[in-house]
């Protein structure tokens, strides 16, 4: 689940703020918890399924994408900017452009359910 979302260095959701930008990322979610497999629910509520692989201590590509989430190929790259030692939350940088927001860059604090 999504706690806090940038979209170009901007924030436009934090989880229980009352005034964001764009509610609809409290929809977003990127569930990796049974590998290889990956579901991710984007800020439009579509899912999508795929794989992902963790290549170093940086970088989480999910890929096999279906459907194909627009513009992507099928495959979305994040940076890992952060994984707390206690794995509650995930901050991460798509490194894809994304068409859905305005072609913005985004990052996400993502924490477990």
């Amino acid at each position: 689940m999504a706690r806090l979302v940038l979209e170009d260095g901007a924030t436009v959701y934090s989880s229980g703020g009352s005034s964001n930008v764009k509610p609809a990322y409290s929809s977003y979610r990127l569930n990796l918890s049974s590998p290889p497999q990956a579901s991710l629910t984007l800020v439009d509520g579509q899912t999508y399924t795929g794989t992902y692989s963790i290549q170093g201590e940086s970088t989480l590509t999910v890929s096999g994408l279906t459907p194909e989430p627009t513009g992507s190929g099928g495959t979305l790259v994040y940076t890992i900017n952060s994984i707390p030692e206690d794995g509650s939350e995930l901050v991460v940088t798509l490194n894809n452009l994304d068409p859905k927001t305005g072609n913005t860059t985004n990052k996400y604090t993502l924490f477990q359910q």
